[in-house]
């Protein structure tokens, strides 16, 4: 996959050409030059990172250590067996929104997960009536994991 995003280089942004070559490694183009890159703990796809055209030419980044700055990403929350929320990304809960016992309308925040130093309302899939939370405010989540459970 390839395409235009932003980066942040020693807090300067560019807008760079990147290609993403598989296992977190991308191959970032600026101005005909190439670097290889890694980035780590993104919990999204590069198809989810903001792109922008450019305000004004930017002077030609030297290579670094780079960082791709994600866009607030709605993401569907996956469900598990149909009644289990799970985490969409990696992250730390940061607040639970609801009691067990809640009627919960489709659309309405679960809990704020922290990704990334940015705060993610997980939404509910459906309507129904939270019947278990199998997290607590601070634990650290992965991919997949079970966060709360709907009846």
């Amino acid at each position: 996959m390839k395409g235009k995003v932003k980066v942040i280089v020693d807090g300067v942004t560019y807008e760079v050409e990147v290609e993403e070559l598989g296992t977190g490694k991308f191959r970032v183009s600026f101005e005909g030059e190439s670097y290889e890159v890694e980035a780590k703990d993104l919990g999204i796809p590069l198809s989810a990172v903001e792109v922008q055209a450019p305000s004004a030419p930017a002077p030609a980044p030297a290579p670094a250590s780079v960082s791709v700055p994600a866009a607030p990403v709605s993401t569907p929350t996956p469900a598990v067996g149909g009644n289990v929320v799970t985490a969409p990304m990696p992250g730390k809960v940061l607040r639970i929104l609801v009691r067990e016992g809640d009627e919960v309308k489709a659309g309405q925040g679960l809990l704020v997960l922290e990704a990334m130093k940015m705060e993610n309302e997980i939404p509910a899939p459906k309507d129904g009536i939270v019947k278990k939370i199998l997290v607590k405010e601070g634990d650290t989540v992965d991919t997949g994991q079970p966060l709360i459970e709907l009846g």
